[in-house]
């Protein structure tokens, strides 16, 4: 028996206990995993009975509060259009008669200042030639005097 027959049933011998091993692991794996599943099966079953159960209970809870509320709701916006439709008519009927008497008031005081506006303009127009004519006249005035006064200077310088 050399050294290759030592290390042969050496080696060979660990692979058998590490194939037992691993066989033997896998054996206890499976049978804590089946009876794990079977703890727990029952334990989901009845998590999923009571989440169920408190889900119907909710909505039967929740049912009559949510008609309650869509009932004031409804109620609430029909009263609201109750009271607020003759406002709103008020209002149109407040805003067209004001609009009317506005209106009415402002048209004499419009053609007042228009007529104002007008007198004052012909008014302006009026002192404009009359300063005009005064000052053609001025100007013809001094031009006289100035040829009155240049032709004796000419005169004279003949």
């Amino acid at each position: 028996m050399g050294f290759g027959d030592f290390f042969k049933k050496i080696f060979g011998s660990s692979k058998e206990k590490v194939a037992e091993v691993a066989d033997s692991v896998e054996h206890l794996v499976q049978e804590n995993y089946e009876k794990a599943k079977e703890v727990a099966t029952p334990i989901v079953e009845k998590a999923e009975a009571f989440a169920q159960e408190n889900y119907e209970k909710a909505k039967e809870v929740a049912a009559p509060i949510i008609e309650k509320a869509e009932t004031f709701a409804e109620e609430t916006l029909e009263k609201v259009k109750e009271v607020a439709t003759p406002i709103v008519e008020k209002v149109e009927t407040f805003a067209h008669e004001n609009y009317e008497k506005a209106k009415e008031v402002a048209t004499p005081i419009i053609e007042k200042a228009e007529t104002f506006a007008h007198e004052a303009l012909e008014t302006v127009k009026e002192k404009v030639n009359s300063f005009t004519n005064d000052a053609s006249e001025h100007a013809d005035e001094i031009r006289t005097k100035a040829e009155d006064t240049v032709k004796p200077a000419e005169e004279n310088a003949d």
